[in-house]
């Protein structure tokens, strides 16, 4: 009886690290999704008020960093944000996290696209208050950075092409928004029946001239 009592407790306490871990880990990744959808109450609600950010361009509390890096997500054609092997060291009501990050920022520059990836590390201590598991203070390192210029093959198809994928989006009007309600945004079934073909036509097609012809049908839709 003793044995079982103390292999169900210490099940308990196993089980009891791992929600810890997995709600640190939802803070790690609700910050993605809403640095990419422009989402600041979500973002805030990442940080305690009291929150340090230390990204280097930016030096102050959580979220005031959110009032400030949005509008400048903002301007790029679009952003990724994405994370991997996240490590969490658990101390009480403290954790210290390192997550490797991912991150895509795609400039247009007159008549190119330049992707800005930059690789690196989340280092956070978290902190658990009132029950819920925030940062306190983050510190983004630098690890690796290469610029890639790239035409948006995306642009060439026209809206209302059946094989169009959906566009991702800044605020409410992204999928991801509909949840329970995804299917609304289904289409009627369809197959591409030549899904490489074009794509290896347009490879032959210089980056330059790929984006001239973006813009011409971008302004052909308004």
């Amino acid at each position: 009886m003793i044995i079982a009592e103390e292999r169900l407790t210490s099940l308990e306490v196993r089980l009891a690290d791992l929600e810890v871990r997995e709600e640190i880990r939802s803070v790690l990744y609700l910050y993605c999704r809403a640095a990419d959808r422009g989402d600041a109450e979500l973002m805030k609600s990442c940080y305690h008020p009291d929150g340090k950010d230390d990204h280097a361009f930016f030096n102050g509390t959580g979220w005031d960093f959110v009032d400030y890096v949005l509008p400048i997500l903002a301007q790029l054609e679009v952003s990724i944000h994405s994370l991997s092997n996240p490590i969490i060291e658990l101390n009480g009501d403290q954790a210290f996290v390192e997550t490797h990050w991912s991150v895509i920022h795609r400039l247009k520059r007159d008549t190119k696209m330049t992707d800005v990836w930059n690789q690196g590390r989340y280092l956070d201590l978290f902190e658990r208050r009132d029950g819920h598991w925030k940062i306190h203070v983050r510190l983004a390192v630098l690890d690796a950075e290469r610029w890639i210029d790239t035409a948006d093959m995306r642009r060439l198809i026209r809206d209302d092409d059946p094989y169009r994928s959906l566009m991702g989006q800044r605020g409410k009007g992204d999928p991801v928004y509909l949840k329970e309600r995804i299917g609304e945004s289904l289409r009627k079934d369809t197959a591409l029946p030549d899904l490489w073909g074009p794509l290896k036509r347009g490879l032959l097609v210089p980056r330059i001239v790929l984006h001239g012809l973006g813009l011409i049908a971008q302004r052909s839709r308004h």
